[in-house]
Order: structure tokens, then sequence, then C-alpha cells
């Protein structure tokens, strides 16, 4: 299956963000919701788009005998 374009919602000096929203209408109301708990307060919420993505294919391992 084709890797699908999701977002996730950051609050600035927060930890990483964990959850994956597949739809940018969900990705907002999240932040909304984050940016009204008080601990919170002052803190920038952003919105991230996942615009591109990287695979490392290791290559198969050989064994020689000395």
């Amino acid at each position: 299956m084709a890797p699908q374009k999701f977002w996730m919602v950051w609050v600035n000096n927060r930890s990483a963000p964990a959850h994956r929203h597949p739809s940018f209408a969900l990705a907002p109301l999240e932040a909304d919701r984050l940016a009204r708990i008080p601990e919170n307060a002052n803190k920038k919420v952003y919105v991230l788009e996942s615009l591109d993505f990287r695979v490392v294919e290791q290559s198969p391992l050989t064994r020689g005998e000395l």
C-alpha cells in the first residue's frame, strides 16, 4: 500500500507528536483542543503536514569463511 499523507499537531517546547491525523480537517481541531489546555497557555501549537518520506533499505549480510 502506498504511503498516505497525514498531519500531526505539535506544541512548541513539548514532547514530539505521536498521533497521525488522516485528514487536514481533524488536525486543526486537535490543535485547538491542545491550545486550550492551561499548561499550554501562551505556547504556539503547530499543525504539521507530511510532505515526503525516506526509506533506507538494508543490504543483505554476506558471510565469508577465513
